[in-house]
C-alpha cells in the first residue's frame, strides 16, 4: 500500500480463529489427524471473514466429510493456544468448540487427502495425544460435568 509516497505492508492478523466440533458416536469421540502425524485434533477449521463460528464449523465438516447433516447442539468451550512452528515462527489460535450431533450413525471418512478421521473410546481420550493439550483438558472436563470451559494461555 502506498501512502504519501511511503510504502506500507498491509498486515493480516496472525491470530487464527478456529471452530471445532466434539462429535460423539455411541461411546466414541471422532477425532481428526493429519496423515502420518502422531497426534489428533478436533475436526473443524478456520472461520472466514464475515462467517459465524457455527457456519464455519458446518462448512468445514461438510468439506472434510461430504456429510451435510451435522447438528450443532451447543457451545462447550473456548481454548486459547500459542505454539511454535519452528525456531522463528509461532502461531496463536483461539478455538471455539461446539458439541455436534449426527442424526444417524454414519462412518465418518475424509474427503480430503491430507487428513483422516478416527474413533476413540471416551475412556481412551485421556491417554490420547490430542492437541492442544489445554483443549483436551477442557473437553475431558466438559464430558465429566457438562459445564462450558475457557482455557487461556
Amino acid at each position: 500500500m502506498l501512502i504519501l509516497g511511503m510504502k506500507f505492508e498491509q498486515s493480516k492478523s496472525n491470530i487464527h480463529i478456529i471452530s471445532r466440533g466434539l462429535i460423539a458416536q455411541g461411546g466414541d469421540i471422532v477425532l481428526c489427524k493429519t496423515k502420518g502425524a502422531g497426534w489428533f485434533f478436533l475436526p473443524g477449521g478456520h472461520i472466514e471473514e464475515g462467517e459465524s463460528a457455527r457456519s464455519a464449523l458446518l462448512r468445514e465438516l461438510e468439506e472434510e466429510t461430504g456429510i451435510d447433516n451435522f447438528q450443532i447442539v451447543s457451545l462447550i468451550g473456548i481454548c486459547e493456544n500459542i505454539f511454535s512452528l519452528d525456531k522463528e515462527t509461532s502461531q496463536h489460535e483461539i478455538n471455539i468448540v461446539f458439541e455436534v450431533n449426527i442424526p444417524q450413525i454414519l462412518k465418518i471418512e475424509s474427503k480430503e487427502s491430507h487428513i483422516e478421521f478416527v474413533n476413540i473410546k471416551r475412556g481412551g481420550l485421556k491417554n490420547s495425544n490430542i492437541l492442544p493439550s489445554s483443549l483436551k483438558d477442557g473437553v475431558l472436563e466438559w464430558l465429566e460435568n457438562k459445564k462450558p470451559f475457557f482455557k487461556e494461555i
